[in-house]
């Protein structure tokens, strides 16, 4: 009988560590690249310009840069897991940036919109073709302060890249995630989880051998944020389901350098802007316009 049990034990065990292996392909892989739309910057009357940079392992990143003639600072926006620069177009505050003397670059991080790349690294990856993209700006467009605007998980991958790339000035964190077993779960449960205490590791390892990275140590910002010495603007809907305000907050506490948490009620995931569209790009200008400088100029106008 004993042997049966044990017998039962390692098939259903095997079965659970096949279905995390195929879960990670799945989170790897299998991600949406976002639908590729018809509208551009110019619907709104601004002047921009098709461009494409090189990541670090020579796959192509495309976007659109959004060119203020009057300003070299210019401001990064990162879409969050399986988005785009047409998803993000409506959402971020690209007319407000541009009509407070900053320049604009959206981009279709890798394995989205028309980029290269099939794989996702949850957010390590999307970081790379940040610190690439901020390269790009100040060799090919003279730009000397640099910002970053990320939602969700590209929010989590701007501040990665704040942490692993110089030049990058300030960032504004909507909606990130703080790690990724505070995102599987729900905080404070985890230990009382055994299925998470038991397969995450597993979980992890897998996307570790998948990737080649230390996918858990690398996007740990509970942990990573301790030596964030760039400014900080984390914001949060306390009714986010999809990440738990707890996630901002704990980046919040932890964050090692000048930083900012606005904690809105009534919004939901990536949802303060639709709330309190005045006030949120109000909050958003003001962060970068304090932290960004204008070498032709002093600030905005």
């Amino acid at each position: 009988m004993i042997p049966v049990i044990i017998l039962l034990s390692l098939l259903g065990t095997g079965r659970a560590l096949y279905n995390i292996g195929e879960t990670i392909n799945g989170q790897v892989y299998d991600t949406p690249r976002g639908e590729v739309g018809t509208v551009n910057p110019g619907d709104w009357d601004l002047p921009f310009e098709d461009v494409e940079f090189k990541t670090s392992d020579d796959l192509t990143v495309k976007g659109w840069y959004v060119d203020n003639e009057g300003s070299t600072r210019a401001v990064i926006l990162a879409p969050g897991k399986g988005a785009n620069r047409w998803d993000i177009l409506r959402a971020a505050p690209v007319i407000r940036l541009y009509e407070n003397n900053f320049d604009v670059l959206l981009f279709d991080p890798r394995s989205t919109g028309e980029s290269d790349g099939d794989r996702y690294g949850f957010g390590y990856f999307e970081s790379q073709d940040i610190a690439n993209a901020v390269e790009f700006l100040k060799e090919e467009k003279d730009v000397t302060s640099v910002g970053v605007w990320g939602a969700s998980a590209g929010a989590s991958a701007g501040i990665i890249a704040g942490l692993e790339t110089p030049g990058i000035d300030a960032i504004v964190a909507d909606s990130p995630y703080a790690n990724l077993k505070i995102a599987a779960s729900n905080y404070g449960k985890e230990r009382e989880d055994k299925v998470m205490q038991i397969f995450f590791p597993f979980y992890m390892g897998i996307a570790r051998f998948s990737l080649n990275f230390d996918v858990y140590g690398k996007t740990n910002l509970v942990e990573r944020v301790k030596n964030l010495e760039t400014p900080l603007f984390l914001v949060h809907g306390l009714e986010d389901r999809a990440l738990g305000p707890i996630n901002s907050q704990l980046i919040y506490e932890n964050a090692g350098g000048p930083k900012r948490l606005w904690l809105v009620e009534g919004a939901w995931h990536v949802g303060a802007h639709e709330i309190y569209p005045e006030e949120y790009l109000r909050r958003v200008t003001s962060f970068f316009d304090n932290y960004l400088i204008n070498d032709k100029g002093d600030r905005s106008e």
